[in-house]
């Protein structure tokens, strides 16, 4: 019978050295696991920094902390690349940790080797640096007290180079070795993009900012419109002119210009969404009246669809108006060259027939009724005389002597001069006169001509009588002071505004028709104007303009007086 036979126990036998290996793998094992979680929270904390805020500095002071908190390291800093426009570059602290505000400034910026700026990385983007290879004595002492040996400095860089450095106290119990240069690098190129991708960002945002404050400063009414013809978006001047932006966003663009249930015919932005192509049209604005340019733009996509509508108000009634007072001055300046030598072609023989016919008046024995033609002929020779005079007047006045006067003193004494011929004419006359108002340097009596001229008009305009008021205000915040004067008169053709300054045009029984034009003459040499409205059958309005500036304590006119 066989027998089983159990097995002997085996005896311990001596480590050897292969088995002593087998010990120690677990532990290089775990330190590997280790690092390689360290670089993995280090790359994720660096994601999720730059991920976290669009803004530059976050990004970079979430990173550097991210690698500091992971590395169990005390100091580090950012620097960021400034290109100068002569091919050098500046190093420029962006972001810091662990460093006192005294040694900030200290080591704020430093300039970088020739070769760093343009395309390409440094052939070392991961170096160890002693302490002594420092550059800033300060921070070599803040390492001697800290007993740190080294930094690794760390290139921040994308394919088109170099854009800061990284630097990190290579320190404490986590030493960063040279074989961990590959994941450094990655770190560097890393944070690279994200520089890159934020400073794009803030160029956006710095280029929308931009086109928004210029898109709030135009000083024109400004649209955007859907294809649809709702209004998208406005300027600041448009809400000023048609209301707050709440009010005006989402509404129908013919709701708001033109408070009608559909656009016009006519409409420039009707014309474009049909046409798909710019349209420029001029004339009185459908609601405000006066001279605009309107423009409207088509905004097209890729594929050629209209999107958007821009629509474009510019208010140039002012500009007509200016255009219009020195077309006139123009005309006005050649008229008065020609009137003046004919004026004095005219007054040479009129001297002689005024002459001879006083002589025959008083040398020549006539009957009455001789007598009486004689009479007509000499007082019709004064007439004429007199216009020839006006019209010297209006060719040549007189150089006007600037002295500082009261413009409310100017209509007071114009009024006692005037009346008793306004009280005949059953004129009731108000005066409304600025307590405030200042001395101004001017012609007394020349703009005391202008001012009865304008009383003289209106009582003229009212032969059956009425009111006129004579007002005078300072406008602080235009810098100008206003005359006016208004009348219920007869008011004035349309089709003669456009003529009543012009020299020699008048439509009273008598008169030459040059009074407005001396008038604005003298207002221009004084550097003011003067502007009308009237209705006809309602009455007019001139109002005379005076710029001011502020001169030797005085309020003095423009420069235009010189």
């Amino acid at each position: 019978m066989n027998r089983v036979m159990s097995p002997k126990p085996i005896a311990p036998q001596p480590p050897s050295s292969m088995q002593g290996i087998e010990v120690e793998a677990p532990a290089v094992l775990k330190e590997q696991i280790v690092r390689q979680n360290n670089e993995l929270q280090i790359l994720f904390d660096i994601s999720s920094a730059i991920h976290s805020s669009p803004r530059l500095e976050d990004v970079l002071q979430q990173s550097l902390l991210a690698i500091l908190r992971t590395l169990q390291l005390k100091m580090g800093v950012i620097y960021l690349l400034k290109p100068d426009v002569h091919g050098r570059g500046t190093m420029v602290l962006a972001a810091q940790h662990g460093f006192s505000s005294t040694l900030v400034q200290e080591i704020r910026s430093f300039q970088v080797p020739d070769g760093w700026i343009g395309p390409g990385r440094l052939k070392n983007p991961v170096a160890w640096l002693k302490r002594e290879q420092l550059f800033f004595p300060a921070l070599r002492d803040r390492m001697v007290a800290e007993g740190i040996q080294e930094i690794i400095r760390i290139a921040l860089f994308t394919q088109k180079g170099i854009l800061g450095l990284l630097y990190v106290a290579n320190h404490g119990a986590l030493q960063i070795r040279h074989d961990r240069r590959e994941f450094l690098t990655t770190i560097g190129q890393q944070i690279g993009v994200a520089i890159e991708n934020a400073q794009l960002f803030e160029s956006v945002e710095r280029a929308k900012t931009e086109l928004e404050i210029s898109f709030d400063a135009i000083q024109h009414s400004i649209f955007l419109l859907e294809s649809s013809g709702r209004i998208l978006r406005v300027n600041q001047t448009t809400e000023k002119t048609y209301g707050a932006k709440e009010e005006l966003l989402g509404q129908k663009y013919w709701e708001v210009l033109y408070k009608t249930a559909e656009p016009p015919l006519g409409c420039p932005i009707r014309e474009c969404l049909l046409s798909r192509r710019p349209v420029h049209k001029e004339g009185p604005h459908p609601r405000w009246g006066g001279f605009y340019r309107l423009y409207a733009f088509p905004v097209l996509n890729l594929s050629s669809q209209l999107e958007r509508i821009v629509y474009y108000e510019k208010d140039e009634t002012e500009a007509r108006k200016l255009e219009q007072r020195l077309q006139q001055t123009e005309r006005l300046q050649s008229l008065g060259t020609l009137a003046a030598g004919i004026a004095h072609e005219i007054r040479n023989p009129l001297a002689t027939i005024n002459f001879n016919a006083q002589m025959l008046q008083r040398e020549v024995s006539l009957n009455e009724n001789q007598s009486q033609m004689l009479a007509d002929l000499i007082q019709e020779v004064r007439k004429i005389d007199n216009i020839v005079r006006e019209v010297l007047n209006f060719a040549r006045p007189r150089e006007p002597q600037f002295l500082p006067a009261n413009l409310n003193d100017i209509v007071r004494y114009c009024h006692n001069l005037s009346k008793v011929h306004i009280r005949k004419a059953k004129i009731d006359l108000t005066l409304n006169l600025d307590p405030s108002m200042p001395e101004i340097i001017m012609d007394s009596d020349q703009i005391g001509q202008v001012v009865m001229n304008l009383m003289i008009n209106a009582v003229e305009a009212m032969p059956q009588g009425g009111r006129m008021e004579v007002q005078t205000r300072v406008e602080a915040e235009a810098q100008r002071v206003v005359l006016s004067v208004k009348d219920t008169g007869e008011g004035i053709l349309p089709e003669d505004e456009g003529r009543i300054f012009d020299p020699f045009f008048t439509r009273k029984a008598e008169g030459t028709g040059l009074g407005l034009s001396i008038c604005r003459r003298i207002l221009e040499r004084h550097g003011a104007h003067m502007e009308v409205e009237s209705q006809v059958g309602r009455g007019s309005v001139f109002r005379v303009v005076f710029p001011m500036t502020k001169k030797s304590g005085k309020l003095a006119l423009e420069e235009t007086i010189n």
